[in-house]
């Protein structure tokens, strides 16, 4: 594994076995500091709770040489410790939010033991919001930064960590894309989102879109003057802005057949783009034709693709039904794509298209084998994250974590086992050595 010491990884493996409790009390205490975050649960602490905790823990003692605290908007801020190295190594940063999402009243009801916010720790795992996404990460890449240096190791590259706020709302103008502002760049970012040890060079692009159509209000007993065909001279009372809406809907879907049938990528299953219509908000009143009908949809792309060949396929299609209908041709939907196109946030994430055989990926391999004694899989993310934001921004990202979707996560009852978390400790403290080399 890049010619890392067998002694020296066998005293950090050791040291790691040794410091279980304080591991497992590390991610318990995280997980009861408060981070909901604010964009989808208004409240008056935002991330600041955790992220002080987080800020005064790697203060403790000398790991590191930078303990960099700020805040974009109030309430909401991002921290970043560093370890320089020694010099000639390749530097690190292990990348991770800590907001986590709501506990809904019903899911909160639900909810086993101590509760969502306890920290439990109880048949073998820690419980509660976050545990899997992704404070159970935070403390084991942070206790492994800690006991590294407690053993003595001197890192040739520099390893920093960084935790942004908002990334559960797509919030990388406070977030995470204000850690690359701030200087904060490295060979190559770790992000350990839930992906249970398995390797995600790539990462699909996301979209969010809305399709506002118009029509013409009328009352509903004239709907035999809307939908058929009226004498020479009679005017058109109405248009439905639904029946119009089905026309752009039916194009959306054979848009997605195209791509299902001519659209494949080496590291993604066969049907993995397509287009949802995930919300439908048509007319104001059960007695009158609508006169306007909008739709927010999604789509997830493929990684060899980029955003803007995405959405011109999309504006196309949208197009073509507005130049096949003489009403539309006249009275043009609007489309908002991607969604809030004019924010500082809008809604889209670039793909992630790192190579499969990349050298991160590569040394994470070593790792896993060396430590655990097995490979990891190598796939395309299934979901996306922080390092869609960042890739596209020249930052070398992937991801590579604990913890695992079917964990509790956004639901009732997250968890992350224990036994896991250590694993997950030895395993980032034997990729941080090996990716940043250590002075002899």
């Amino acid at each position: 594994m890049d010619g890392i010491d067998g002694e020296l990884l066998g005293r950090v493996l050791a040291a790691v076995d040794a410091r279980q409790d304080e591991i497992v009390g590390f991610a318990a205490e995280l997980i009861r500091q408060p981070s909901v975050n604010p964009d989808l649960e208004p409240n008056d602490l935002g991330e600041r709770p955790a992220q002080e905790w987080l800020r005064d823990r790697f203060a403790e003692g000398d790991t590191f040489d930078v303990v960099d605290l700020w805040e974009v908007a109030e309430t909401r801020p991002n921290v970043v410790a560093v370890r320089r190295g020694t010099g000639g190594g390749r530097s690190l940063t292990w990348a991770a939010h800590t907001d986590v999402v709501p506990v809904t009243p019903e899911q909160a009801e639900q909810w086993s033991g101590a509760g969502p916010f306890s920290g439990e720790v109880r048949d073998g795992r820690v419980w509660g919001r976050g545990a899997s996404d992704m404070k159970g990460a935070i403390a084991a890449y942070a206790m492994a930064a800690r006991i590294l240096h407690d053993e003595g190791v001197r890192l040739k590259g520099d390893l920093l960590l960084a935790q942004a706020c908002g990334e559960e709302a797509g919030r990388r103008d406070i977030g995470c894309n204000t850690i690359l502002e701030r200087g904060y760049r490295s060979d190559l970012a770790i992000f350990p989102e839930p992906s249970n040890f398995a390797v995600y060079p790539t990462i699909k692009g996301e979209l969010y879109f809305k399709l506002t159509v118009p029509g013409k209000s009328t009352h509903i007993c004239n709907r035999h003057l809307v939908a058929q065909a009226l004498p020479h001279g009679v005017e058109r009372p109405g248009v439905s802005a639904i029946d119009n809406m089905l026309k752009y809907q039916l194009a959306f879907l054979e848009l997605e057949r195209q791509w299902l049938l001519w659209r494949t990528n080496p590291n993604v299953p066969s049907g993995g783009m397509f287009v949802n219509v995930n919300t439908l908000q048509g007319g104001t009143s059960l007695t009158s034709i609508p006169d306007s009908c909008e739709a927010t949809g999604s789509l997830l792309f493929y990684p060899d693709l980029t955003a803007a060949e995405v959405m011109a396929e999309v504006r196309a299609t949208v197009d073509r039904v507005t130049a096949g209908d003489a009403w539309l041709r006249a009275h043009p939907p609007e489309l908002d794509l991607p969604l809030d196109a004019e924010s500082a946030a809008p809604w889209v994430k670039e793909p992630v298209n790192m190579p499969f055989d990349h050298p991160a990926v590569e040394t994470i391999a070593a790792a896993m084998e060396r430590v655990l004694g097995t490979a990891p899989v190598r796939e395309t993310s299934p979901f996306v994250c922080d390092a869609n934001f960042w890739y596209p921004l020249g930052q070398p990202s992937l991801v590579f974590g604990v913890g695992d979707p079917t964990y509790g996560i956004h639901g009732t009852d997250e968890f992350l086992p224990v036994a896991d978390l250590i694993q997950a400790t030895k395993v980032f403290a034997s990729v941080t050595m090996a990716w940043c080399g250590v002075e002899a």
